[in-house]
């Protein structure tokens, strides 16, 4: 079995649901920036130890992640459970409350440490990713908790990667 298609020469792609669109349409950018961050987040966790308390939620997240892009990719409205992102970005915000009660917060140069940098790195990603899903949410439904996710994900990501660097 091979894995081409060649369906996408032409610049166009489909989504789920079967619809063919141009690869560059806002539905497969933004699951294109999902996806380099679901990527970059693997790096992170393969860096890591075995035993790292973080290790597990960030690899929920990576599941999460590749909801939303599956919810993105299929245009057919179908029931999605939201319980699970609701409760990743409350235990964020738990972990962000914890671990940021100090001054060490107030500039951060990216760096310090391989695991830090790669962190910042996803953050940064984060963020664009978040950019991408508002443009993409002018046009396209997406719902406010999806949005507050990523919101939180990459203050998470930036607050582990302080904790990290220090």
């Amino acid at each position: 079995m091979t894995i081409y298609t060649k369906r996408g020469d032409t610049g166009r792609t489909s989504l789920l649901d079967g619809e063919r669109v141009a690869k560059d349409d806002i539905r497969v950018e933004a699951n294109g920036q999902l996806d380099e961050l679901n990527s970059l987040l693997g790096i992170v966790t393969a860096s890591m130890q075995p035993d790292d308390v973080e290790l597990a939620r960030l690899q929920t997240i990576q599941r999460l992640l590749m909801a939303v892009m599956g919810l993105i990719a299929d245009g057919r409205n179908r029931p999605f459970d939201y319980a699970p992102i609701d409760n990743m970005t409350t235990a964020l915000e738990h972990f962000i409350d914890e671990q940021s009660g100090n001054d060490r917060f107030a500039f951060v140069v990216p760096g310090g440490s391989l695991p830090a940098a790669l962190l910042h790195y996803a953050r940064a990603k984060a963020r664009t990713c978040e950019r991408r899903l508002w443009t993409l949410r002018r046009d396209y439904p997406l719902d406010e908790r999806v949005m507050r996710l990523m919101n939180r994900l990459s203050d998470y990501l930036f607050t582990l990667a302080v904790v990290r660097q220090s």
